[in-house]
């Protein structure tokens, strides 16, 4: 009994601690040492890598397909993580080339034929594919089975799932050899994906271990390598256009395959390439590498960039155009005769097309022409004609700039601030170092302020974050503002605020808002609130505690009572 009553009072000790302590965070509980075989998460180590490899020759379907989706889900983290899954992507093949084409066909994929195309007069098929299984005649045509679709099989569940012990077209091959090619198959295509994906994320470097891929072993990941290629979008291009403009002599087959990809994007044409960037930070590297490449078929495409609103992209253009231009000197284009009618040859030879720099300078005096209404003077250099332009195009800017900003600060006199920040938004988003940039500082304060007043009124917190969002944006466009400590409060306190609704206590914002301004009441007496409300709480709960343990205790004082009496 009383190893009972001890019991219970600890019990009760432990329920008023935890009470107590209700307002604090929880804290994860301890993991035990079991925990140490739990699958690993974020960027995958060496180790990890490894490991995953060793499941990838399991004899289980599920297990082979875990691992396969854990590496091609697998955060790429910095450049390292990154680098390391190029390595392990480059990592030669041990398997036949033969087993891994089966492989493929055994799950209905497709590889290149090697004899394609093969000289004059040959019509080989691009790709080879596995023959459809023979349809008995006289099957219906609702009932015959529906052809295998190269281009939609998914490598990594039918790898996975294939059982190499029950396919015919692998039945002349050690099994143990099949699954260990089979592994290293998997490995690639997840790699291939995760390599992929962080190319959708931006990446500009995961395209060329991907890219490189196609030309392993006769391209038999050609098939998967394209289609991950492709899934990269926009930050794809620049790789592919470097691909696509080296034109030496040991790069012509992965030139003419950067070309297919580009045309299966429909970006082969420089002006598609950069009017579908996914946003101007894409667009300004498509543009960079153009002018980096000197691309001959691009010089149209840039000339139209250096008036573009956006000033990362302007920049790029404009150091792309000043290449074409006054850059390097292009090479000579070939010369030779040209053949008359009648079998004749033209007596001089003469250049086969243009240079880029030729092509770029009848470009601009189109372009003079255009926006100036008269001929280019035939004393002014490529140079000079192109500073010209780029000077035209900047007063056009400070024009309209300078027409937005005093409608902008008409709206403000006139009590209409809203109005007043949508336009000189505009001109920061399109110029965000504007030398009157201090001036709107006040149109912000005014539009913050009055979203803050209507948030009080309807007690919305997303008006609140609007409103936080507002007075911070004119604390960042004019720091040293008059009140600046006063508008710094305000955001603190909204920001407390809104900690308070979402679960949380703003005890920091709220100190910050009273150190910013001593006078501000209302942050005091959250404060005040904050210190005082957790005791209260903490308090009542420790009495309740006490209550029950005492109650407890004089139960059982008349139960030891009453048990005495009847003895």
């Amino acid at each position: 009994m009383n190893r009972c009553i001890a019991k219970a009072v600890v019990w009760l000790m432990i329920v008023g601690h935890s009470a107590g302590s209700a307002a604090e965070p929880s804290r994860p509980l301890a993991t035990t040492s079991s925990a140490t075989t739990s699958v690993p998460t974020g960027v995958l180590s060496e180790a990890d890598l490894t490991q995953q490899l060793a499941k990838l020759l399991s004899p289980q379907a599920s297990e082979r397909l875990a691992a396969a989706r854990l590496i091609a889900t697998a955060d790429t983290g910095d450049a390292d993580g990154e680098a390391r899954y190029a390595a392990w992507l480059r990592r030669e093949l041990s398997g036949q080339t033969v087993v891994l084409q089966r492989l493929i066909h055994a799950i209905w994929g497709q590889y290149p034929n090697p004899e394609y195309p093969r000289g004059p007069g040959k019509d080989p098929p691009m790709w080879l594919v596995r023959p459809e299984p023979p349809i008995p005649p006289g099957t219906p045509k609702k009932e015959r089975p529906k052809p295998h679709d190269p281009e939609s099989v998914d490598w990594l569940t039918a790898l996975a799932e294939l059982d190499v012990t029950h396919e015919p077209l692998l039945s002349s091959f050690p099994v143990d050899e099949v699954q260990k090619t089979r592994a290293e198959l998997l490995l690639k295509v997840a790699l291939l994906r995760t390599l992929s994906a962080a190319g959708q994320r931006g990446s500009r470097d995961a395209v060329h271990p991907v890219f490189e891929q196609a030309f392993v072993r006769d391209g038999v990941l050609r098939d998967e390598c394209g289609r991950m290629v492709r899934a990269m979008g926009s930050p794809a291009i620049p790789g592919l256009i470097r691909i696509y403009n080296n034109r030496s002599r040991a790069n012509y087959k992965m030139r003419r395959y950067a070309s297919y990809q580009l045309d299966r994007m429909d970006r082969l044409r420089p002006s598609k390439a950069i009017a579908s960037a996914s946003d101007d930070l894409v667009r300004a590297d498509i543009i960079h590498t153009y002018g980096e490449v000197l691309a001959i078929d691009a010089v149209e495409a840039i000339l139209e960039q250096v008036a573009a609103r956006s000033r990362r992209v302007r920049r790029e253009a404009r150091w792309a155009w000043l290449r074409y231009v006054d850059g390097p000197p292009p090479p000579p284009a070939p010369k030779r005769k040209r053949k008359l009618p009648g079998g004749k040859e033209e007596s001089e030879e003469k250049e086969d097309y243009l240079t880029y720099r030729e092509l770029a300078t009848l470009a601009l005096k189109r372009t003079y022409k255009t926006v100036f209404a008269v001929e280019p003077p035939e004393k002014l250099t490529v140079r000079q004609l192109t500073d010209e332009l780029f000077a035209h195009y900047d007063q056009q800017e400070e024009a309209l700039f300078a027409k937005l900003f005093a409608s902008g600060t008409a709206h403000l006199a006139a009590g209409q601030p809203k109005s007043a920040v949508a336009e000189f938004g505009w001109i920061l988003a399109n110029q965000p170092d504007h030398p009157r940039r201090a001036e709107m500082a006040a149109a912000f304060r005014q539009y913050g302020s009055q979203v803050a007043e209507e948030a009080e009124r309807k007690n919305d917190d997303s008006l609140r974050s609007q409103a936080v969002g507002w007075l911070r944006h004119s604390l960042l466009l004019f720091r040293s503002q008059p009140g600046a400590a006063t508008l710094a409060a305000q955001v603190h306190l909204l920001d407390g605020k809104l900690a308070l609704r979402q679960g949380g206590d703003g005890k920091t914002d709220f100190a910050l808002a009273l150190r910013s301004d001593p006078s501000l009441d209302e942050a005091r007496l959250y404060l005040s609130r904050l210190q005082t409300q957790p005791q209260r709480r903490i308090s009542w709960l420790r009495w309740l505690c006490l209550g029950l343990l005492a109650g407890g205790l004089l139960l059982l004082g008349l139960w030891r009572r009453q048990s005495a009496s009847i003895k």
